[in-house]
């Protein structure tokens, strides 16, 4: 493989790809401020599509590789974007230490909800918690140096989301006086090696994502602007 650093590519092409993919919708492919990164590349894989399209140029961000040409609109930029590492491209970031096994298995995944549920009442100080269904557990990946201004990821509770941090969501019931149930939405944040970081709970309303680590504080949310303490 050959480091991104050294591969050949026109550089106006590169460059109006990647503001394209920035700020242009109409490709489909929108990386707004994701941090570009380093990243391998298989000669093989360029050269055959070289041989499809002489003008291709390729970069990554954290979240997969992406490949530039003209595309169907009859302009040049962003034609694919492919979130899988694979044969052929690897990052070049720097990896931190992981919990075993992988996030990315169907058993680290499973490993990493039941981790959060059997822990999850514990953490709710609204009482009568009846149960908690999950969503697939994942991991941010990397966040570039930019994140403190522009990151993708709300905090929670208060800490904020960190590379490689690994995110287990979904909504917890709480049994009431009536038939009626209160439902919240929740977040534990772990570290890589699924040591927990945060619980954060929130409703589940439109607007701006406000985590907060009293389920009871959030039970009585209004609107998800709220310029209150995540405490």
């Amino acid at each position: 493989m050959v480091p991104s650093t050294q591969l050949k590519q026109d550089p106006a092409n590169l460059n109006l790809c990647i503001a394209r993919a920035r700020h242009d919708p109409a490709f489909g492919i929108n990386i707004s401020n994701e941090e570009l990164i380093p990243f391998a590349i298989d000669m093989r894989f360029v050269n055959r599509e070289r041989q499809e399209y002489p003008d291709v140029t390729f970069f990554a961000t954290n979240r997969g590789l992406i490949e530039c040409t003209v595309t169907g609109l009859g302009k040049y930029g962003p034609m694919i974007r492919d979130s899988a590492v694979t044969w052929y491209w690897k990052s070049l970031l720097p990896m931190p230490p992981r919990f075993k096994p992988s996030i990315d298995t169907s058993a680290g995944k499973q490993m990493a909800a039941q981790k959060c549920l059997k822990a999850l009442h514990t953490h709710a100080d609204l009482p009568n918690f009846d149960h908690a269904g999950y969503n697939e557990p994942y991991s941010v990946g990397y966040i570039g140096s930019d994140a403190g201004r522009n990151s993708s990821y709300p905090a929670i509770a208060g800490v904020s989301v960190s590379s490689y941090d690994v995110l287990v969501t979904g909504a917890a019931y709480f049994r009431t006086g009536t038939v009626d149930q209160v439902m919240l939405l929740y977040t534990c944040l772990y570290s890589p090696m699924l040591e927990l970081r945060a619980v954060g709970w929130r409703k589940n309303l439109p607007g701006h994502q406000v985590w907060l680590q009293s389920a009871q504080a959030a039970s009585l949310q209004k609107e998800q602007s709220d310029s209150r303490s995540h405490r």
